[in-house]
């Protein structure tokens, strides 16, 4: 029943109740009074058949009880109405309002203290209980509000991580560019032509990180990265992981050899997205490496594969079973982000390939294929 109904039911019924206590109360009272304390008279009839005198008026005098019995005939159904009274509005709290009101001030609770983890449930079909649904409802939205925060939090994280990342490789580039450009400088005539290369690969890498920075600003996760996928020389492409090489590991103290296959012809391949994966692999590699790492890059059957292997420790154990995540780290090292991996796994994935990891005899090894045709 509706509260209203609800109210009206049990008022009926415990008026209805009170006046038949009330009517047993008050006709109880009189049988106990004419029992208890019953009124005496005296009738006198003359001998005389013509004369009759009737009983003199009665001098009856009350006792106590007559007048506790009289007094409780108007106070018990007082009483009785006043119990009904109270009956009424304990019996309608107690079975339509102590549940429901319980259930929200603790949910209202709850969610004052950021727990939604939760569920209310309503026991009836009446205001109070739709008013519980609909603040169940409510909790639930507020719950799938609190994790789309939380993802888009989330999803920033990796974002930021991962711009922070990848900026540093073309930043080390860059760097070494300029090192070698002041030294053709300070050369003079002889350094000309290696500071027009440097100069050169500086504008390059400028425009490189220009493009990333425009694109990074624009996505708000990083499988929204778009794919640019243009035909390009083999040559040229070798040539340009061979200087990217060259600088990456120039402050290293570490031998990387760097093999490759003949390939004539163009390649489709956004390259941007091979340098970068590239980049994280052997900046990976050097890391752990202790002395030297191996690089390998060939096409095969409209796939390119680029390989790269260190003599380091290799991956741990729990490392290759989790698989690639953000921010899982082979070490601790609080200069690094952990995302090297995973922003090359995901790029190589829009590229229609797959990056996959392993310990080789000599340490770890990371393999990367991008569909290529």
């Amino acid at each position: 029943m509706s509260l209203k109904k609800s109210l009206f039911t049990i008022a009926l019924v415990n008026s209805a109740a009170a006046l038949v206590l009330s009517l047993l109360s008050f006709w109880g009272c009189m049988k106990l009074n004419s029992v208890l304390a019953p009124q005496e008279g005296t009738l006198i009839v003359y001998s005389d058949p013509v004369m009759v005198t009737e009983a003199p008026a009665s001098a009856y005098t009350p006792n106590k009880i007559s007048i506790l019995l009289s007094a409780l005939q108007i106070a018990l159904p007082v009483l009785i109405y006043t119990a009904a009274l109270l009956s009424t509005s304990s019996m309608f709290y107690r079975l339509k309002l102590q549940k429901p009101l319980k259930t929200l001030a603790e949910g209202a609770s709850r969610i004052m203290d950021n727990d939604l983890d939760f569920t209310m449930e309503a026991d009836s079909q009446d205001e109070l209980g739709q008013l519980c649904v609909a603040f169940e409802a409510m909790r639930r939205e507020l719950l799938d509000n609190n994790r789309k925060l939380w993802r888009q939090a989330q999803e920033r994280k990796r974002l930021n991580a991962a711009f922070s990342h990848n900026l540093r490789n073309p930043v080390t580039v860059l760097k070494g560019s300029a090192k070698l450009a002041r030294q053709g400088i300070l050369k003079g005539a002889a350094g000309r032509e290696t500071l027009t290369e440097q100069l050169s690969l500086i504008e390059s890498y400028t425009d490189r990180i220009e493009r990333y920075v425009e694109t990074m600003s624009s996505i708000q996760s990083l499988e929204e990265i778009p794919l640019a996928r243009k035909a390009a020389a083999w040559s040229d492409i070798v040539l340009e992981l061979e200087n990217m090489l060259r600088f990456v590991g120039a402050d290293s103290g570490k031998q990387i050899y760097f093999e490759t296959k003949p390939c004539s012809g163009t390649v489709l391949v956004d390259s941007s997205v091979l340098f970068q994966i590239a980049e994280n692999l052997v900046t990976n590699a050097l890391r752990f490496a202790r002395r030297q790492i191996r690089i390998s890059c060939f096409t095969d059957g409209g796939q390119l594969t680029l390989a790269v292997t260190d003599d380091g420790q290799g991956f741990p154990e729990a490392y290759i079973q989790n698989g690639i995540r953000p921010f899982q780290k082979g070490a601790e090292d609080a200069g690094h982000f952990g995302m090297g991996l995973y922003t090359s796994r995901l790029l190589a994935g829009k590229h229609g390939g797959t990056v996959t990891i392993q310990n080789s005899e000599t340490g770890a090894a990371v393999t990367a294929r991008l569909l290529i045709s």
